[in-house]
């Protein structure tokens, strides 16, 4: 026999059926999981609770039949106490769902995401009573298995009658079989007529082969194309509304959705290792004083930036001033002569009478005395000649010869040649005053230019310095609680740890609220699928085109798998006698199960159950492809009667659990079973998911675990 680790089994089909996964029993003060999947997550194929007898075993496979819309839950005493709602997570066709159920709701929601993330979604409310409602839970779950709106007929025997129709949890008789049923004369409810025909009826039912005579094939088409074409209209509404509403893209929010789980997956992770020791608060610790140290190094350099900067604008202001009195220096330069008086002399010195025109230069002498003039004089002004002859005259004596005043004035070409030369020379000078003024202005556009780019980078460097203090300040204080006596250093980091966390929660969760939007549209897009799916199966029936199988071939079919089932689990002489008759009632030695000693009913029941699962998920019936046993063990091996002594062998129970794992490594591929068994045979302990102890110092006490009075 394979490793059930080893050689698991491939995930269990989504288009047809319902496959259990996990439940949480919600509680007042914590919840109660029991896991029916491997430790990764993986499909599971058999799971069994093992444990001492009241410790609520038998609770579980209960919840699970009340979250899928049954009638009662148990009403223990710790149940009662601690449990406010069951929620079931579970595979359907459309994908993996959570069903949450409230004690005594008389509504059911249905999430389409697993059970950890039900609360990211909007949950579809679906009432379980009465089943026959179009948008209760049973319809939705007999729509997995293509029984919705099948109508059995109160006495099938008569052309006209009444008609009940079917509903998931007449649909569990076949899907559970708890602790009452095992080794009773009552497995087919034979003490109660109505519900013992309704027993056939849903096995016919399961496999294709009841009477429809009853139900209107053509009403169910066009109720099913009327909700249709009304789940279309509110589609089209609901993505009008969120469309006007402005809504951000599914493909952001989820953007920011893994965001913040990534996030809150990194705190995860930093939180376990902070837990594990306090080596992780060390650590922590020193990670603030370095986070410290590089904050405050930031925040120097911010504050040095800042003050280099001032300086500079500081300085260029300056240098603007100096280059602004430099060219109002440049200008009056070159605006001097027509800005200032020449002092040009109009009055005689001697009489102080007006002279009758100004002197001139007259062949280098004063047209006024006479006298000789230094070269480069050209014009006349008060006192210009006396400045040039000494001039003159210096620079003369220097060389060693004699000054222009000694000797005769030049030739008129020479005097000529003297006031060109001057001419040139103030030309010159004029020009390059020009050119220096031009040459100073383009110099202080430029420097203004930088001023101002340096002078307008300053708010953003004294903000960045502000939030580099801040940041400098707000971690120094952090060391400084790591460091002091009353806060232990990773209670900070738990504190900084739960602060991330606590924004990638707020992130996620207002992402989610938005997202919620887009997934109830998701919802109803899948339901008009399922409904589309539907309606044309209908259409294909109306057609002809779906052929009713033969009953007679399906119970010869259940009498055969029911003689293998009890020569494999070995049967004490059975002698291949094993039947099912049109009542499905079992029997073995031509006699019924009834009729059978304890251990011998035992037996038949768990055969008759098994043979109707296999035979309906081998031939692709309408069986929801899950089974529920509840203590098969029961008057079997060390439990048999005293006077059942040939039903007292251990082997019994291992060759049953032996039939049940080569099923579901083989044909079985992908259904599911799960068992409660108080001690299990060691061929089962790789498949036992639960084992309570009712001992509150070993293992898990129970079901609700913090109840162990």
């Amino acid at each position: 026999m394979s490793d059930p680790i080893a050689d698991r089994p491939e995930a269990p089909p989504t288009r047809r059926g319902i496959r259990l996964q996990r439940l949480r029993l919600a509680g007042v003060t914590r919840p109660y999981d029991v896991d029916f999947r491997f430790p990764d997550g993986s499909f599971r194929p058999l799971s069994v609770i093992a444990g001492r007898t009241n410790t609520g075993k038998t609770s579980v496979l209960q919840f699970i039949a009340y979250a899928l819309g049954g009638s009662y839950y148990p009403d223990h005493e710790e149940i009662v106490r601690q449990v406010r709602a069951a929620l079931l997570e579970v595979v359907l066709p459309g994908g993996v769902a959570t069903i949450e159920r409230g004690i005594e709701s008389k509504f059911a929601l249905l999430f389409d995401q697993p059970l950890d993330r039900a609360g990211e979604t909007v949950p579809q409310p679906h009432p379980i009573e009465p089943t026959s409602d179009a948008a209760s839970l049973s319809r939705m779950l007999l729509t997995t298995v293509d029984l919705q709106d099948v109508q059995l007929p109160e006495a099938p025997a008569k052309s006209e009658t009444d008609t009940q129709t079917l509903s998931f949890r007449d649909l569990m008789w076949l899907c559970m079989v708890l602790n009452e049923r095992v080794g009773s004369s009552q497995l087919l409810f034979e003490g109660n007529h109505a519900k013992n025909r309704k027993l056939q009826q849903v096995v016919d039912a399961v496999f294709n082969v009841h009477q429809a005579d009853g139900a209107d094939l053509a009403g169910r088409i066009k109720k099913l194309n009327d909700d249709l074409t009304n789940a279309r209209r509110d589609l089209a509404a609901l993505e009008g509304f969120v469309r006007e509403q402005g809504a951000v893209s599914q493909e952001q929010l989820q953007g920011v959705l893994d965001d913040a789980e990534g996030e809150m997956a990194a705190v995860r992770d930093a939180l376990r290792r902070l837990d594990a020791s306090e080596s992780a608060a060390a650590d922590m610790a020193v990670e603030l004083r370095r986070r410290h140290q590089q904050a405050a190094r930031e925040a120097i350099r911010a504050r040095q930036l800042v003050r280099d900067r001032e300086a500079l604008v500081s300085r260029y202001a300056s240098l603007r001033a100096q280059y602004n009195d430099d060219i109002r220096k440049l200008t009056l330069l070159k605006q001097a002569e027509s800005i200032f008086d020449q002092l040009s002399v109009q009055v005689c010195p001697a009489c102080l009478g007006k002279l009758p025109a100004p002197p001139t230069v007259r062949g280098s002498t004063c047209s006024l005395c006479a006298q000789p003039l230094a070269g480069p004089v050209t014009s006349l002004t008060l006192g210009v000649a006396a400045a040039s002859r000494e001039t003159a005259v210096a620079g003369f004596r220097q060389q060693g010869t004699s000054s222009p005043s000694d000797h005769k004035p030049a030739t008129a070409d020479a005097s000529a040649e003297d006031n060109g030369h001057a001419s040139r020379e103030d030309a010159n000078a004029r020009a390059a005053v020009t050119a220096e003024l031009a040459s100073t202005r383009r110099r202080l556009k430029e420097l203004n230019e930088y001023w101002a780019e340096l002078n307008d980078s300053l708010p953003a460097l004294r903000e960045s310095s502000e939030r580099a203090d801040e940041n400098e300040a707000s971690l120094a204080a952090q060391v400084d609680r790591a460091a002091s006596g009353t806060v232990a250093p990773f209670t900070v980091a738990r504190e900084e740890l739960l602060a991330r966390r606590q924004d990638a929660i707020v992130r996620r969760d207002r992402a989610n609220s938005s997202m919620k939007q887009w997934r109830g549209i998701e919802v109803r897009r899948r339901r008009i699928t399922r409904m589309a799916g539907e309606l044309a199966d209908l259409r294909a029936e109306a057609r002809g085109q779906k052929t009713r199988p033969d009953r007679s071939a399906m119970i010869a079919a259940l009498g055969a798998r029911f003689r293998q089932i009890l020569s494999d689990v070995g049967y004490p002489k059975h002698d291949n006698t094993g039947s099912v008759d049109g009542r499905f009632v079992p029997s073995v030695r031509d006699r019924p199960y009834t009729s059978a000693s304890s251990g011998g009913q035992v037996l038949q029941t768990l055969a008759w159950i098994l043979a109707i699962f296999e035979v309906a998920y081998e031939q692709g019936g309408n069986h929801p492809g899950f089974l529920l046993i509840d203590s098969p063990q029961k008057n079997l091996g060390g439990s048999a009667k005293d006077d059942d002594k040939e039903f007292a062998d251990v082997t019994l129970v291992e060759r049953l659990y032996g039939h049940i794992i080569n099923w579901l490594e083989g044909e079985g591929r992908g259904a599911q079973i799960i068992i409660v068994d108080n001690t299990p045979p060691p061929i089962v302990t790789p498949f036992i998911v639960e084992e309570f102890t009712r001992n509150p110092d070993r293992g898990r006490f129970g079901l609700i675990d913090n109840e162990v009075g």
